[in-house]
């Protein structure tokens, strides 16, 4: 995976970077030694995304959220803005642990650990679209919502 496959989010982020506030993007070593204490296994395209932004808040209401790691996020992060304690929570909630959100905002999106495909959550935290890849992801949920909001037609 590389930059090019995530070209559209960039695209917008570049068009309207007002809209998009980056956390800090996470060194390799960093995210490689997480996923190895996490014991978790993510898509490719959501790690090299960290890899770049950390993360961050997109429009007025969507956030992407942050693994814990050792760099220091820049100054949209907020506390509960990490993976770790807002998947611990909705897993007290009763969200299944074959689960991990990495989104929240107008709805919650998660990766379905055993087929490694992006989801979208119902309000029970059951999974209703699917879709291959992050471009895929955000071509077909947030994009559209928020794209004429912000002249990315």
């Amino acid at each position: 995976m590389n930059k090019d496959s995530m070209a559209l989010i960039f695209d917008d982020a570049l068009r309207v970077p007002h809209a998009f506030c980056w956390f800090g993007a996470i060194p390799a070593p960093e995210l490689d030694a997480w996923t190895q204490r996490a014991q978790i296994q993510l898509p490719p395209d959501l790690l090299e995304f960290w890899r770049i932004t950390g993360g961050g808040d997109l429009f007025e209401s969507e956030t992407i959220l942050r693994p814990s790691v050792e760099s220091a996020p820049n100054q949209c992060f907020v506390i509960g803005d990490d993976t770790e304690s807002f998947n611990e929570a909705l897993k007290k909630e009763g969200m299944a642990p074959n689960l991990f959100v990495f989104q929240r905002g107008c709805f919650l999106s998660a990766i379905d650990l055993p087929t490694a495909k992006y989801v979208t959550l119902s309000s029970t935290y059951a999974p209703q679209s699917e879709f291959k890849s992050l471009e895929e992801w955000y071509l077909e949920t947030l994009r559209p919502e928020f794209a004429p909001r912000y002249g990315l037609d």
